[in-house]
Order: structure tokens, then sequence, then C-alpha cells
């Protein structure tokens, strides 16, 4: 029977596991960055980004917090081509009734999306995520 020391088999376990760690980043991308709305960092909101091809990738989001954000997980998107939504809701300060499956007579207040189609369900913004960082910056206009 061998007798290992406990360097040799902490040096073994450590360049094992660093082996591993490499092949497994290889494909990921980290995103964080910015969101403005006419110069102003949206307060709260959500981004989501969309694979053009969603057969291979798939969709990765985060929430928008005082204009920033930063997708984590353990299933982060793959490089490649996305469509980005940036959804904002606004309050409009009216009650409007809460439906289904809420009691009868229940008020919620009622939101309304604050940035243009053209940021979330019509949205025109791509991005393309590389392997490793991706520092973003959305500077939204609420006028065209």
């Amino acid at each position: 029977m061998y007798k290992v020391s406990r360097f040799t088999a902490t040096s073994l376990l450590l360049a094992g596991l660093l082996l591993l760690s490499a092949g497994c980043g290889e494909k990921q991308v980290q995103i964080r960055g910015n969101v403005t709305l006419d110069g102003k960092p949206i307060d709260t909101g959500a981004i989501t980004f969309i694979p053009n091809d969603t057969s291979k990738a798939q969709t990765a989001g985060a929430s928008i917090t005082l204009g920033e954000f930063q997708v984590v997980g353990n299933n982060l998107p793959p490089p490649g081509l996305y469509r980005v939504e940036i959804r904002v809701q606004k309050k409009t300060g009216k009650q409007i009734p809460a439906g289904s499956p809420s009691p009868p007579g229940t008020m919620v207040e009622q939101t309304i999306e604050a940035v243009p189609a053209r940021y979330n369900s019509k949205s025109e913004l791509k991005q393309e995520l590389k392997t490793g960082e991706n520092k973003l910056n959305f500077e939204l206009t609420s006028k065209k």
C-alpha cells in the first residue's frame, strides 16, 4: 500500500479541480451592466436575453435595481446573438379590479409599461454575448 503525503494529495486534488473548472467555464458568459431611461437609472425592472437560435441556447434574465443588473445562476447562457427585452412597470395611480382568483370587489393599483415597446414586446435591441465577462450599458429613450 502506498503512503501519500497530505501535501501530495492536496496538490493532486487542486490540480484536478482546476482542470475541471477550466473546461466548464469555457462557453459561459457573465453578464452585468446598467440601464437608463432618458439619462436616469431605472429604479426597478427586468432584463431578458432571448437567443436568436432558441434551439441552441436558453433565455436568461435578471432584475434591474437602481439601474444595475447582473445575470447569475447555474444556467448562464452560451455566447451568441441575443434579443434584449427590458420591462419597467409604472403605477398609474388608478385602482382597477384584481380579477380572478381574487375575491370579487378586490381592487389593485394599475400599472403600465414605462418604456416603449421597441425595448420589450417589439424589441429592437440586439446584443452579442462573448465568452467571459460582458459589461453592458443600455441607454433607453422614451422618445423616438
